[in-house]
């Protein structure tokens, strides 16, 4: 119970008290109409919520060190106003907010459209959802209050945010430049050979348009360099139920993810080919791209990779062999590698494919789960090669020792 419905009560009953004793005229009619005043706002405070409505729009696709905008539209579509509007937002796990996400409009007009507006952080990258929110509302003179659900749901992909891997990039003369906001640009076109002309794509320098070509056809045109001697590189992700070790933002599948990211990032900067095989809930999944601006389409998957298939590493590995050209080199990440996995990682070099096995020590993130070392070893004896992470290493010292040992 509210102050102003205690003080309310109070001066009715004193009111009724009087006119009993006195019959007096003037406090029944006090008393009436205290009782009329809670009658209309008790009803007041019930229908305010009926006629509100709430729309979200948020930045849908960041990276996971960017903000997320959440933009919350309170709108009134009834007749009369409504008063003391509390909104509290309901935040997905691993979000927090910046300063406070609980709002209080104090007045809302007939038609009337309130913008309200907060920042939020991911603590890692993900697809964060949200379903509904908190909502109070009350009468005019803040006599009853009515707290209820409204549905405003919304949906941010956050992308995880690959690494700057150096490896051996300078036997190339090619150039890499990620810029901060997530974009990346192709590398320069030093020690590459001209290829030809093809139209302009989103992502392509203005310095590489061909303006004769331009002029000829009516439309942007650009320069294409033969890609020489690119990188060309497979990640294989281990998704399976049970292979996720550590807890909240600290897992071995978060490790795995990034390293995915960086090594298939650093492919594209070296303008090779960059493929994703990893198995989802319905079966594999496979993503193959040639273009930096094409990253976002690995990166939306890495997002929403979840370890809930069925699907050993070692199976993944035999279907994803059936997509790859000789040459190319293949990740194998995982935290939990099984008995066939080496055989079918012999089967790929026999093909002329170069397997290197990523493997996140289970133990380090878990004690109860095992060490990886004696996989590590089996891969080896085939010919693969085998580099264990441990928890509390240098990821990114990690990759580019990998990439140093492929060179």
């Amino acid at each position: 119970m509210t102050l102003q419905f205690m003080t309310i009560m109070t001066a009715a009953g004193a009111m009724a008290m009087l006119a009993l004793t006195h019959n007096a005229a003037p406090e029944y009619y006090m008393f009436a109409v205290l009782v009329a005043l809670l009658l209309v706002t008790y009803a007041s405070s019930r229908l305010s919520i009926r006629a509100i409505r709430v729309q979200r729009n948020i930045t849908d696709h960041v990276y996971e060190d960017e903000r997320v905008q959440v933009e919350l539209g309170v709108r009134n579509i009834g007749r009369f106003p409504r008063f003391l509007l509390d909104v509290n937002d309901r935040l997905p796990p691993f979000l927090e907010a910046e300063g406070e996400h609980d709002f209080m409009v104090p007045t809302i007009w007939p038609r009337e459209r309130a913008v309200l507006t907060y920042g939020a952080h991911p603590l890692k990258r993900g697809v964060y959802t949200w379903e509904s929110l908190d909502v109070s509302a009350s009468d005019p003179f803040g006599v009853f209050q009515r707290f209820e659900p409204l549905l405003a749901k919304g949906e941010a992909v956050v992308y995880p945010r690959p690494l700057e891997l150096g490896g051996n990039l300078g036997k190339t003369g090619v150039e890499t430049r990620g810029l901060t906001t997530g974009e990346r640009s192709r590398g320069t076109e030093s020690g590459l050979d001209f290829y030809g002309i093809r139209d302009y794509q989103p992502g392509d320098e203005l310095r590489r348009i061909h303006w004769p070509a331009t002029a000829h056809h009516g439309r942007l045109t650009v320069v294409e360099f033969d890609r020489g001697a690119s990188e060309n590189v497979a990640c294989v992700l281990d998704a399976r139920t049970g292979t996720e070790y550590g807890t909240d933002i600290d897992t071995s599948l978060e490790v795995g993810v990034r390293a995915a990211a960086s090594l298939l990032h650093w492919a594209l900067m070296r303008e090779g080919e960059a493929a994703l095989a990893v198995a989802w809930a319905d079966g594999p999944r496979w993503v193959s791209v040639e273009r930096p601006q094409q990253e976002y389409e690995i990166l939306e998957v890495l997002a929403r990779v979840r370890a809930d298939t069925t699907m050993p590493i070692s199976s993944l590995l035999r279907w994803t062999g059936r997509q790859l050209n000789p040459g190319t080199d293949v990740y194998v990440i995982t935290a939990a590698p099984d008995d066939r996995l080496a055989g079918e990682a012999a089967a790929l070099i026999a093909r002329s494919l170069k397997v290197t096995a990523f493997l996140l020590d289970a133990h380090s993130f878990d004690p109860r789960a095992s060490h990886v070392d004696e996989y590590a070893r089996r891969l080896e004896s085939v010919g693969g090669r085998a580099v264990v992470f441990r928890r509390g290493s240098n990821l990114r010292e990690t990759l580019e020792h990998v990439l140093a040992r492929e060179s």
